[in-house]
């Protein structure tokens, strides 16, 4: 585990596009994968208690996931619906300069949608894809050299703001969501962890595998909250 430690260490400092390949011993890696997460998230979370327990930041108010009656249906979004469309929202994109547009489209829309409290803003998300794409047909698309130098360039920041936002998705799981800011990513460290080491999954041993840890992942609090 040292080793892997070490890679997703290597990788964070600067990610990098590359493909993906089968690890070779795969249920060790993903189990040592998924302590690497789990043990991050709970030293997030000390971290979130303690700033809190200290008054540095106010109380976030009640969890909405809590609120949640029926058992079955929280151990399905937990174990399945949300990891599935999660992966596939904010690391299936990662390699895919056009998907990567429509993210960025779809965040501005969903950013718009959370101040301003409607639902009518995700109508900002199409004419904002369309003027990405126009950028990227008409400077980049014709030239494959132009094109890598871009991705390669900024990749690195494009890929810690995918995990940034998948963190900040995660206070609509709080009462009081949009109105956290702007201590909001103080509560999702977290999410704020494992969306980089999801990332890293992603990247490095493909979509499949991401959504697996990240199923996993979300395995010990879905068991505690069933369990209560």
């Amino acid at each position: 585990m040292p080793d892997l430690f070490k890679d997703i260490y290597t990788y964070l400092r600067y990610p990098v596009l590359m493909v993906p390949e089968k690890p070779e011993f795969p249920v060790r890696t993903m189990a040592g994968l998924w302590l690497i997460t789990l043990s991050a998230a709970i030293l997030a979370s000390v971290a979130d208690f303690t700033l809190i327990g200290l008054g540095l930041i106010p109380k976030p108010g009640p969890s909405l996931i809590s609120s949640i009656e029926s058992k079955w249906m929280l151990l399905f979004g937990a174990l399945l619906y949300g990891p599935v469309m999660e992966e596939l929202v904010f690391r299936m994109q990662l390699r895919y300069f056009s998907a990567s547009l429509l993210f960025l489209a779809f965040i501005c829309g969903a950013l718009l949608t959370a101040i301003t409290g409607t639902k009518w803003a995700y109508l900002i998300s199409p004419p904002i894809f369309g003027v990405l794409y126009l950028l990227y047909r008409f400077n980049l698309a014709g030239s494959l050299t132009r094109k890598h130098t871009f991705r390669k360039k900024y990749f690195p920041f494009y890929f810690h703001f995918t995990a940034l936002a998948f963190a900040y998705f995660h206070l609509g799981n709080f009462s009081s969501g949009i109105q956290l800011l702007p201590f909001g990513l103080l509560y999702t460290l977290p999410q704020l962890t494992g969306g980089l080491i999801f990332g890293y999954v992603r990247m490095r041993y493909g979509l499949i595998y991401g959504i697996i840890l990240h199923c996993c992942f979300n395995l010990v609090p879905a068991v505690l909250l069933f369990a209560r």
